[in-house]
């Protein structure tokens, strides 16, 4: 009787513990509105939700929550994580901006053509895996 207990536990555990990752996966690709902003998914990046938005006359308001598993993923160096489709929201000029998350200070690069690249600058990242990362910034196109 144990052990067909424990078998059974050990089977509950290993359908739920693979439903969990693909439930994950199934979230991150539903809840991103991709219509504004394309990830790199090649690059192992995922996104949880995008916000690409005018805001007055002459500003823009990113905002993103991506996701990578941090397999080859060296943050000390620009990471491509996605591009800004619709011309009116890219930048005319390149911009690097700048934002902070509790103790981590991180640069976001936005490229004439769209292309955000983004890289740790101060702090380490969570020892959590997969990681993820909350992006918002606020510049002039």
């Amino acid at each position: 009787m144990k052990t067909k207990i424990f078998t059974l536990a050990i089977v509950l555990f290993v359908c739920l513990g693979g439903f969990a990752q693909t439930k994950s996966d199934i979230l991150a690709h539903a809840t991103a509105d991709s219509s504004r902003f394309a990830i790199n998914k090649k690059a192992g990046w995922q996104q949880y939700a995008s916000y690409l938005t005018p805001v007055g006359t002459d500003s823009v308001m990113l905002e993103t929550v991506v996701q990578h598993n941090k397999t080859g993923l060296v943050m000390s160096q620009e990471q491509l994580i996605g591009q800004i489709k619709q011309n009116k929201f890219r930048p005319k000029t390149v911009h690097n901006l700048s934002f902070s998350l509790l103790s981590n200070s991180y640069s976001l690069r936005i490229e004439p053509n769209g292309k955000c690249y983004l890289k740790l600058l101060a702090g380490t990242l969570p020892d959590s895996d997969p990681v993820v990362i909350p992006v918002r910034v606020l510049y002039k196109p």
